[in-house]
């Protein structure tokens, strides 16, 4: 069987056993911290950024990818949009419709 171009499994040299174990080690961590990572953002992209309560929508092809601004819906990020322009322009200190 071929592996990484060449026949058999890789096993290193016992003075290089250390620095692949090391490798492994960083890397075994390095794949829990972006774990953790993920999980934390999915965790604050659980529900609606518009609070309706309803669960965010993803793109179906990409993985972790926010549709809608994070919103659910397109009528919700419209909503959420109109509420936060509304929110910035009252916001202006030279507002003369206050």
């Amino acid at each position: 069987m071929k592996v990484s171009g060449r026949y058999g499994t890789f096993t290193p040299k016992p003075h290089q056993a250390g620095y692949y174990a090391k490798r492994a080690q960083r890397q075994q961590q390095q794949r829990q911290a972006q774990a953790t990572s993920l999980r934390a953002w999915l965790e604050q992209h659980k529900s609606c950024a518009n609070s309706c309560g309803q669960p965010v929508a993803f793109y179906d092809t990409i993985n972790y990818a926010l549709r809608y601004s994070g919103c659910c819906s397109p009528e919700c990020e419209s909503v959420l949009e109109a509420r936060l322009t509304e929110k910035a322009f009252a916001a202006k200190p030279n507002n003369p419709n206050p």
